[in-house]
């Protein structure tokens, strides 16, 4: 049998009713599918707590660029899963490592200031590329799957393939976004003020300060998402 995790921020009851209407087994723990039903939000939380493991996505919030199916359309999109008429579709992840813990992220990692009112000052390096003595709220870097979330409204411009770098609100410097080749491995070194290393939408947070370093890379997991062949 077929078993399945729900995760959503909404009601779900009409999906539960069609799942288990085709004899599918509802759980929490070790799922062969996840379905996902609200924003892009839902998606970024379900793959931390289910890392891995199959999403299919269902749109349950306007803000949602990420999900491809309508709720409307479960009962016909899980019978496809169960003939095997799909296919997976893979999106990097990111890893930062800083003060001996480490944090995933989905769509982006960022480097944020602490507080609103006080900028932070940090350089970036990227390979031969040096970006010393940044002033500003932090910087952004970002998967594809993640290029049209905060990345963009920092301006960012979506692209499909690598690692994209984003700096956010400088002081008196303008550096255009842009890309770098998956194996890059990014160092930010926070050089004065607070700090926050963040991933994605989560509470969970990394306090940085003065000295610190940050090493941004790609991850070795990867998110999967079911596509039913039309």
């Amino acid at each position: 049998m077929l078993k399945v995790a729900i995760v959503s921020l909404l009601g779900y009851e009409k999906i539960r009713k069609a799942v288990e209407k085709l004899e599918i087994e509802v759980i929490n723990s070790n799922p062969d599918f996840v379905i996902t039903y609200g924003g892009d939000g839902t998606i970024l939380y379900s793959e931390r707590i289910y890392p891995s493991i199959p999403k299919i996505t269902f749109k349950g919030s306007g803000l949602c660029v990420r999900c491809h199916y309508d709720v409307n359309d479960v009962e016909r999109v899980i019978e496809n899963v169960i003939k095997g008429n799909y296919y997976i579709a893979t999106e990097i992840k990111l890893e930062a490592i800083a003060r001996g813990q480490k944090l995933k992220a989905l769509n982006e990692i960022q480097i944020h200031n602490k507080v609103p009112t006080r900028a932070i000052r940090f350089s970036v390096f990227i390979n031969s590329k040096e970006f010393k003595d940044l002033v500003g709220d932090g910087v952004i870097i970002s998967t594809p799957f993640g290029s049209t979330g905060y990345y963009m409204s920092v301006g960012g411009k979506p692209f499909r393939k690598g690692i994209g770098i984003a700096f956010n609100n400088l002081h008196m410097k303008k550096i255009r976004s842009f890309t770098v080749p998956l194996k890059t491995k990014i160092k930010v070194t926070v050089n004065r003020g607070n700090g926050l290393l963040i991933a994605d939408n989560t509470d969970e947070l990394i306090e940085l300060t003065t000295g610190d370093e940050v090493l941004i890379m790609k991850s070795n997991e990867k998110a999967k998402f079911v596509r039913i062949f039309e």
